[in-house]
């Protein structure tokens, strides 16, 4: 059959990501393609792959041409379409395609004649897939035969990948890519997108763009500070700024000052934020290829543009670099700036008094970035009155006191000049502070509120049919504002319940672009039940409006992501005055999620890693529409009556292969109006109460769960805990469980801070996710307190539930506001007060009651020091000796602590604006002995661009540095860039390992962690990879060990603990079988060494502490070469001189661990040399000498 798509993949150096690639082409529904796969004279075995695939399939053809660059490869691509083709695409081989992609794009062109199709993007890792910001814009709903002159967001749309282009479009205007360039699709997509005469939008995924990780990164797109890079953007920046410029009409040009403020906002500003980590060249070419392209801008654009960017802007003119990066400084530092004048108001930043930098005053001019933030915070009705609630600020100004500011609420209707002014109450709510994420300004009585009668809505005495629009005003310090009241997001009231006002109208509260509306409606037709009949889904109704004898009355039925719609005539009963009853037959085959549309990315193709793709969902919404004989249309909202429960309906396992895994749900949500959802099963929360510490929750679902448990998960970590679960035959059940006291290995604690899922996991099937029943919803959210510390059982998004678990933290210690106050007024303050006789014992940062500042603490009071114990612990998470008086992470008491204390001991970092002051002793244990360099040794640490700065900052305070051996000695003197005394005492934590009673010690630890004791055990205890990070702080878990086969080789005389690094928030496959354990939150490391008969790590520390047991190590070193020669590099000849074999793969490892005695002894000598090189000063007394010299200190500082 001919091709009517092309679809030209330009291949370079991609063999581990082209397989996955060309899978997800070959798996397209739309089978009429062909896949041109350009090979753009790859070095790697990528043009083999792609002849593999030419092979097997007729569809795919390779095409072979010298290196040239992406663009050129497209272009190559163009000239060899087939000649029937009548649509074109581009992949990049790194990324993928959903399966349903281009069947739905040819789909919607074929209907709407548009010229070109773009959609949804999401990005796509080893571990997960996520929405593309740059795209969100697309992901709204589907629209045909749009246009960037109306829908000016598709500026950002400057992608080719996510397309689908009529070929003779293409063709007419002779596009082509830039060859030899960065950034070859901006030049193309966006006059592509002023030259086509219309546009569609899909807004379901139709693209997976790949974020390359760890060896493989950066890709292209990815690089900053490279030369290369700002002038090629620039480039391609100025040339649609010039091809907007070239066309005729006030259209174009008006497309051009958006797209040129869209440049300067987005595309350059990404240089112009890196100036600082830029070299001379960078910064040379950044000023040039700018500047040259600002010559050609409008000047009122960078003037119409906030402040800070048009200062910086107008700096870049001026070519005053230096001044630009102190104000980046100034900014990453969050530094206070100036905001003066009556009437208008103008901002001082220091870098301006600089000569260089001088700007004349009304480039200084902030007043339109003082703008009102009015997020509307409650909505719920009260006795038949709407109940509104809110903060109202305007940025930089304080509202300290209840009368900082005169508040109203404005209603106006749509069509009428008319406003409806209310007077609002001010209320005090130190939380808008506390979340505003500002430091400087004070919004406590920012808070409102007002009670509205629906009665001011209403015409007379009668109800009519119409829009309000909700706004707020606001009048403080010499300014006015106002603005709609802002619902954008998860919270319960951006998400609104409608009210019914009599038998016909009802009050609907309602989101639109992000604003509150209030919509009079009168219904016509509602719905009063549903119901599974065979393989279809009825649904009775009411039309409550005349109908005329010649309309045909049909639901329609529409796809909200693709557009799609499908309709279904009504069987029409008796009318009764100006009420039809009808009943509609809907087949579940249309509208279901099948196993066919599954949207996942299956885990062989996401490069090793955890299947990263939920289940898709077909999400479909319902209006009655009725066709008169001249082809006139009248169209009817589908309204749930009043107390007309949701419905899920599992599918007949009949329906398809597998389709009794999904169910088809009828919800009504919070607007009340009737939608279809094709999803996997999900369970229904139908009630939740907090009663004695505890939430009981019940729920129902159609899914087998006689062997399941209740599942609380976090949301954005690996982080879980089970709780049984109660079942009854009818499918109910019923789950309690105590969030502020959880089991786990650390002991009973509170769950962590942050958000928590939950799930039902059946004994042999895959986690069922949560729904909240529509007529529960109203009762949420639920809360509770225990043991100091609060809970929010949540409806997000109207029915997803999620359990917010607040810090410890008081509301007047949370947010970067109070946290800066809490440094001045507690910290500085308490540093002219007297000191205590006190210790703080700082481990991790808080994270554990472990490590030598523990070993310290237990020889302080095994002499019996007259000294205070203050332990510090972040979030709760550390159960203590009683002992150890806690102190909270980032609390009052902390503040307090790190001023007063006498002595302070830490194994991690301290903050960087600490000062020690007179008598104050600081021992500073560290935390490990070094193969990877650490402190200034990093070149360029990826995890804070700023660290050298800060250790260099910090290391002034401290009063000695621990050594745990001679070799660390001179590594940390230099490193940590310490001046002062290093002590040469071995490590007080190592202690632990020279008890006499280990063997009993070992026997009780593993009764603690249910291990067998006639089994060897396997500790695994890598550490971490900087540049394989989820987000700042969080890094993922690069888990090469195939523990099946560990499993297969090892399982029935050995157990495989594994322990992730801190820093690592990833699940470990397999734990809980029996084999492996995850031991990640084990309180302390040390009890895991004496346990284990075999180490397995990397490049951790942990090999220099289980040396003092002379046991066996082997070190999993799959990536040595990217971690020694990119990331950290090492202090030693690691390969030559590591105690045991490093190995690469992990059948080699598995291996090793079969014949481990034979293993270990051909590395007894290297083992010996390891261990009197870095044990040499262990004998279990350090903690004895590290406090004898903390208290002699105490005397001389």
């Amino acid at each position: 059959m001919a091709p009517r798509l092309s679809v030209i993949v330009p291949i370079y150096n991609v063999e581990q990501y082209l397989p996955a690639c060309l899978d997800s082409l070959a798996a397209q529904t739309f089978r009429d393609i062909e896949v041109l796969m350009v090979d753009d004279g790859s070095p790697d075995d990528s043009a083999a792959i792609a002849a593999d695939y030419q092979a097997r399939d007729p569809r795919f053809k390779l095409i072979r041409k010298e290196n040239a660059g992406l663009g050129a490869a497209r272009n190559t691509g163009l000239t060899r379409l087939a000649p029937e083709s009548e649509y074109v695409a581009f992949v990049d081989s790194d990324d993928m395609i959903p399966p349903n992609a281009y069947r739905i794009m040819v789909d919607s062109l074929d209907e709407s004649g548009s010229d070109f199709v773009t959609g949804n993007v999401q990005h796509i890792n080893s571990t997960k897939v996520w929405q593309s910001p740059m795209h969100r814009i697309l992901a709204g709903g589907a629209v045909k035969r749009t246009h960037v002159s109306r829908n000016r967001k598709l500026l950002t749309d400057r992608i080719a990948c996510n397309k689908v282009f009529r070929r003779s479009f293409w063709e007419k205007h002779r596009l082509a890519f830039p060859e030899g360039v960065l950034y070859e699709d901006v030049p193309v997509i966006l006059p592509a997108h002023f030259l086509a005469e219309a546009v569609d939008i899909i807004s379901e995924p139709t693209y997976y763009w790949r974020l390359r990780e760890g060896e493989a990164a950066p890709s292209i797109t990815q690089r900053r500070t490279e030369p290369k890079a700002v002038r090629d953007r620039a480039a391609a920046v100025e040339s649609v700024s010039r091809f907007f410029a070239s066309q005729p009409g006030e259209v174009s040009a008006e497309l051009k000052r958006a797209y040129d403020r869209t440049a300067l906002t987005g595309d350059l500003r990404i240089f112009l934020n890196v100036l600082p980590q830029g070299t001379e060249e960078f910064r040379a070419e950044f000023l040039r290829v700018i500047n040259k392209y600002l010559d050609q801008v409008d000047p009122q654009v960078v003037m119409d543009l906030p402040a800070a960017a048009r200062i910086k802007w107008l700096l870049v003119r001026k070519h005053a670099v230096d001044e630009i990066v102190d104000m980046l400084a100034a900014e990453r530092r969050g530094d206070p700036v100036e905001i003066d004048g009556l009437i208008r108001k103008y901002v001082t930043y220091p870098v301006l008094e600089a000569a260089a930098a001088h700007l004349p005053k009304k480039a200084r001019r902030i007043d339109p970035d003082l703008r009102l933030q009015a997020p509307l915070q409650d909505l719920r009705w009260e006795n038949g009155k709407l109940h509104l609630a809110g903060h109202a600020w305007i940025n930089q100004i304080d509202q300290s006191s209840k009368r900082s500011a005169v508040k109203v609420l404005v209603l106006k209707k749509d069509g009428s000049r008319k406003l409806t002014v209310l007077p609002l109450r001010n209320t005090h709510v130190p939380e808008a502070t506390s979340l505003s994420g500002q430091r400087h300004t004070n919004y406590d009585w920012s808070g409102w509120e007002v009670d509205l009668d629906p009665a001011k809505l209403r015409k007379g005495s009668q109800w009519e049919e119409g829009t309000w629009r909700v706004g707020i005003g606001i009048t403080t310090s010499g300014l006015v504002r106002k603005r709609a009241l802002q619902v954008k997001g998860p919270k319960r009231p951006n998400h609104p319940p409608y009210q019914w006002l009599d038998d016909d109208f009802r009050l609907l509260p309602t989101p639109e672009n992000g604003a509150l509306r209030l919509t009079v409606e009168r219904v016509r037709a509602l719905i009063t039940g549903h119901r599974a009949v065979g393989t279809d889904i009825e649904i009775d109704g009411q039309i409550r409006v005349p109908l005329s004898a010649d309309e045909n009355v049909s639901l329609r039925v529409t796809n909200r992501k693709s557009g799609e719609r499908l309709h279904y005539p009504l069987a029409l009963g008796a009318a009764t005055g100006s009420h039809t009853p009808f009943t509609v037959r809907v087949p579940m085959l249309d509208i279901a999620l099948l196993p066919e549309h599954q949207d996942v990315v299956k885990e062989e193709n996401a490069a090793g890693g955890a299947n990263p793709a939920a289940a898709s969902r077909r999400n479909w919404s319902t209006q009655l529409v009725a066709v008169a004989r001249d082809g006139s249309e009248r169209r009817f909202s589908t309204v749930a009556r009043e107390g007309l429960a949701d419905s899920q309906i599992r599918l007949p396992a009949s329906l398809a292969e597998g389709a009794d895994r999904n169910e088809i749900a009828l919800i009504a949500g919070h607007n009340g109006y009737l939608k279809f959802t094709g999803r996997p099963l999900q369970a229904t929360i139908t009630d939740v109460r907090w009663a004695e510490d505890r939430y009981i929750v019940h729920g129902t679902t159609a899914a087998d769960i006689d062997d399941a448990v209740f599942v609380v998960k976090a949301r954005d970590r690996f982080d879980e805990k089970t709780v049984a679960l109660h079942t009854s035959p009818d499918g109910s059940f019923r789950a309690e469980f105590t969030p502020a006291s959880m089991s786990g290995p650390n002991g009973t604690l509170p769950l962590k801070s942050g958000r928590w899922n939950f799930f039902l996991r059946p004994a042999d099937g895959e986690d069922i996710p949560f729904v909240i029943d529509r007529l529960a919803v109203e009762k949420f959210p639920v809360l509770g307190a225990a043991k100091d510390r609060e809970y929010e059982f949540e409806a997000r998004w109207h029915d997803f539930p999620q359990l917010h678990c607040p810090s410890d933290l008081s509301i007047l210690e949370r947010g970067v506001y109070r946290q800066e106050r809490l440094r001045k007024d507690v910290y500085e303050a308490g540093r002219s007060k007297p000191l205590r006789d006190a210790v703080l014992f700082i481990s991790y940062n808080g994270k554990q009651y472990s490590d030598s500042p523990r070993a310290m603490h237990e020889e302080l009071l095994r002499r019996g020091a007259d000294l205070e114990y203050l332990w510090l612990v972040r979030d709760g998470q550390v159960d203590l000796p009683d002992t150890a008086q806690k102190v909270r992470f980032w609390s009052t008491e902390w503040y307090e602590a790190l001023a007063r204390c006498r002595y302070i001991v830490t194994n991690a970092h301290l903050p960087h604006w600490m000062e020690r002051r007179p008598g104050q002793v600081i021992v500073q244990t560290w935390h490990g002995t070094m193969l990877k360099k650490i402190g200034l040794d990093i070149e360029a640490p990826k995890f804070d661009p700023q660290y050298h700065e800060r250790l260099i900052q910090e290391a002034r305070n401290w009063t000695m540095l621990v050594s745990s051996n001679r070799f660390s000695t001179p590594i940390l003197k230099r490193a940590m860039g310490f001046d002062g005394k290093i002590i040469e005492t071995g490590y007080p934590r190592n202690d632990y390992l020279y008890a006499p009673d280990l063997a009993q010690r070992a026997e009780e630890i593993k009764k603690r962690l249910g291990l067998p004791s006639d089994k060897r055990v396997i500790l695994y205890a890598p550490t971490w990879r900087d540049d394989l990070s989820h987000r700042r702080g969080q890094f993922k878990f690069d888990l090469r060990l195939d523990v099946e086969d560990a499993r297969a080789r090892l399982g029935d005389d050995h157990v495989l603990l594994i322990r992730r690094h801190s820093n690592v928030v990833d699940s470990i496959p397999g734990a809980g079988n029996g084999f492996v354990h995850d031991v990640s939150e084990y309180p302390d490391i040390a009890d895991l060494y004496i346990i284990a008969d075999v180490m397995v790590t990397d490049y951790s520390s942990v090999m220099f502490d289980y040396a003092h047991l002379k046991r066996p190590m082997l070190f999993f070193t799959y990536d040595l070469e990217h971690y020694r020669d990119k990331l950290r590099g090492f202090y030693f000849d690691f390969e030559k001189d590591a105690p045991g074999p490093l190995i690469r793969t992990s059948e080699e490892l598995i291996s090793a661990l079969c014949d481990i005695d034979k293993v270990s002894a051909e590395y007894g000598d290297r083992y010996q040399r390891f261990h009197e090189l870095f044990c040499d000063l262990d004998d279990g007394n350090a903690a004895v000498r590290v406090v004898d010299r903390m208290l002699e200190q105490a005397h001389e500082v």
